[in-house]
């Protein structure tokens, strides 16, 4: 059975630990976290140390594979974490819950994590590191970009493509052929009928930009400031 180590310790890890252990995917170890004791103990694992410690502890064979559980609150720190992996060549999970289905002509690429009951239609296209909550579903030819996080019950319909680093709230409609761009918020229950540019939140039926961000501020917190202190690798 696969020992995989979470980077993170929140609600989003409980999740992964239940999703992966429950279904017969893998054993999780521990976690990883900058902001948690290390020997600590939460979701009774281990939290066996921060980012930097993780090249050693794979190193020491303490795991076979790495899942990144940080949300849509830090999505560019969930980016920056996940490439910093890239370049350890630390083997990175990608997770498909057996009751979701996906096409056989459809692309999920490595670091994806999808949840129960999503559907992945006919050559959709999801990207690196992407999560995908319970009951969503991404119709024919649609992409998703990396390190976007979708709420439950998302729904793209045919020939959308949403851009990177986006967060998708609950219940949120892409109408088919419509392009939203990188770093979009959505409320829950957004209908988004016509094309959204980057660095904005959108809500309402049908949607409307209710708010613009400076270029990469929107899904930031201390964290990254935090981690890059510890951490000279992670950009």
């Amino acid at each position: 059975m696969k020992r995989i180590v979470i980077v993170g310790s929140t609600v989003l890890s409980e999740r992964l630990i239940y999703n992966f252990e429950e279904t017969g995917f893998g054993k999780v170890t521990g976690m990883i976290d900058d902001f948690e004791p290390p020997k600590s103990i939460k979701y009774d694992r281990e939290i066996m140390g921060k980012i930097k410690d993780i090249p050693e502890l794979f190193e020491k064979d303490a795991f076979d594979y790495i899942a990144v559980a940080i949300g849509y609150h830090n999505r560019r720190f969930r980016k920056q974490v996940f490439d910093y992996l890239r370049k350890l060549e630390i083997p990175i999970i990608t997770f498909v819950h057996p009751t979701s289905i996906v096409e056989k002509n459809a692309s999920i690429k490595k670091g994806t994590i999808i949840l129960s009951q999503c559907i992945i239609d006919f050559r959709a296209e999801v990207q690196e590191n992407v999560f995908l909550s319970s009951r969503c579903f991404v119709s024919h030819h649609v992409k998703i970009k990396r390190h976007t996080y979708c709420s439950p019950a998302v729904k793209l319909a045919g020939q959308s493509e949403v851009g990177e680093r986006c967060f998708l709230g609950i219940n949120t409609t892409v109408v088919d052929s419509v392009e939203v761009g990188d770093n979009v918020q959505t409320a829950a229950g957004a209908v988004i009928v016509k094309n959204v540019p980057s660095n904005v939140l959108v809500a309402g039926v049908p949607g409307k930009i209710i708010k613009e961000f400076l270029k990469n501020d929107a899904g930031i917190d201390d964290n990254l400031k935090k981690a890059k202190g510890e951490n000279n690798n992670i950009e």
